[in-house]
């Protein structure tokens, strides 16, 4: 603790030093005589305690005061003030500019050290409440990073967990897809085979036109015989029907291969935006169309919903998630075509509530209350990283202020619900 004495009698100033001894006061005492060398000091060194005599030559302590206040200084010291005067505007304005207290000269002992220890103690404790608040500064510091890298790894755990889902669906997207484009291919052979045939025919009676022999009857007898070699008839009932159906495939790829980049894009989780949930979910069952339909009849039930203010990628993940569990369920258990997976949306006054079902296997209750733990997976070895669900629970409660329950009974299925409020909150 560093105590500057500013007073231009020597006599004051020996007799505050010697009380300070006196009463054991620990701290290093320095002398100003008037109020420039006061400033110096200040400005120069860390001064906790200043005793400023109020009536001094060059600078008074009240214009030492003024210039305090309108200046930048990094460790403004607790002041008081010395005097002989009773002045009590001239006191108010030095506590309008920031001085603690005064002492009045000729000094009185115990009233000296009594408000000197009362200034001590509250510079002690600002300066713990100072360290404390830089120590809860830091703290917080460390706190955000850490807090920032975890949120960092857990977007690209879940992001690490889409990738999972997309390898697993990878084959059968390819054969949905591969179906509708061998079937355009198939079309478009024919298609190619009746373009040939238009072509030839129209090849054929230019030819029978431009003779100059060529007469009205004779043209309709040519027509009549290339119009049957072509088999004409048959081209214009076809044709349109190929064309129509190799739309019909060509849309499905298309639909395929948007519902897939759409799942398959690294989303910004901060990115909400307001979704239909059926369309949503249809949109989720063509991705998953080829992982279902071999062992599940899916049964919707989807009410009219108004908009979902949500992060549409993380949803879809979620959706992608429990559909593809539910037709694991079945796989292996149902194997006489009775894989059931039912769909429903029910909307609320505050949310829509996604319901997905099956009659599959059950869970145990072992499991039942840990299937939402991160890594807890009772799937085979390669099969799931036991991440889906931990994740899906992460989406729907923490991110989205909503939540997911389970029911199940062994040998009959499973059912999760998932409620999501139409709004987040600010």
């Amino acid at each position: 603790m560093r105590i500057l004495i500013v007073e231009d009698s020597k006599i004051n100033q020996f007799i505050a030093r010697d009380t300070l001894v006196k009463f054991d006061i620990d701290c290093d005492i320095e002398y100003a005589q008037d109020g420039e060398e006061a400033l110096n000091f200040i400005f120069q060194d860390q001064i906790d305690l200043v005793l400023l005599d109020i009536i001094m030559p060059k600078l008074s302590g009240l214009q030492v005061l003024e210039y305090l206040h309108v200046s930048e200084i990094k460790y403004m010291p607790k002041i008081i003030m010395l005097t002989t005067i009773n002045d009590s505007k001239t006191l108010k304005a030095c506590f309008d500019l920031g001085a603690s207290d005064y002492i009045k000269k000729p000094f009185e002992e115990m009233d000296f050290i009594s408000r000197i220890n009362s200034t001590l103690r509250e510079i002690a404790n600002e300066k713990k409440l100072k360290q404390t608040a830089e120590l809860l500064e830091n703290q917080n510091a460390e706190l955000k990073k850490v807090n920032d890298s975890l949120k960092e790894a857990q977007y690209h755990l879940v992001q690490k967990e889409k990738l999972v889902a997309i390898g697993e669906l990878a084959a059968g997207i390819a054969h949905e897809i591969n179906n509708p484009l061998a079937f355009v291919i198939s079309n478009y052979t024919n298609i190619r085979q009746y373009v040939d045939s238009f072509e030839n025919y129209i090849k054929d009676m230019i030819f029978k036109l431009d003779r100059e022999d060529a007469t009205l009857e004779s043209i309709r007898t040519d027509n009549h015989f290339y119009w049957n070699k072509y088999d004409m008839d048959f081209v214009f009932d076809d044709f349109p029907e190929l064309i129509n159906d190799s739309q019909k495939g060509l849309d499905r790829v298309a639909k395929i291969v948007s519902s897939m980049r759409n799942f398959a894009r690294i989303s910004d989780e901060n990115y909400f935006e307001y979704v239909d949930p059926n369309e949503l979910i249809e949109e989720v069952l063509i991705v998953v169309n080829n992982e279902v339909k071999y062992v599940a009849t899916v049964e919707k039930t989807l009410a009219p919903c108004p908009p979902v203010f949500c992060n549409k990628g993380q949803i879809e993940q979620v959706l992608v998630n429990l559909i593809i569990n539910a037709a694991h369920a079945i796989k292996g258990y149902r194997t006489d075509g009775t894989g059931l997976i039912k769909i429903n949306t029910v909307p609320d006054l505050e949310g829509v509530t996604l319901s997905i079902g099956d009659n599959g296997c059950g869970i145990t209750e072992d499991n039942l209350s840990k299937i939402f733990d991160p890594f807890f997976t009772t799937k085979p070895v390669g099969q799931g990283t036991g991440l889906g669900l931990s994740i899906s629970y992460n989406i729907i409660v923490d991110k989205h202020k909503g939540k997911i329950n389970v029911d199940t009974v062994i040998g009959e299925g499973t059912s999760f619900k998932i409620w999501i409020p139409y709004t987040q909150p600010i």
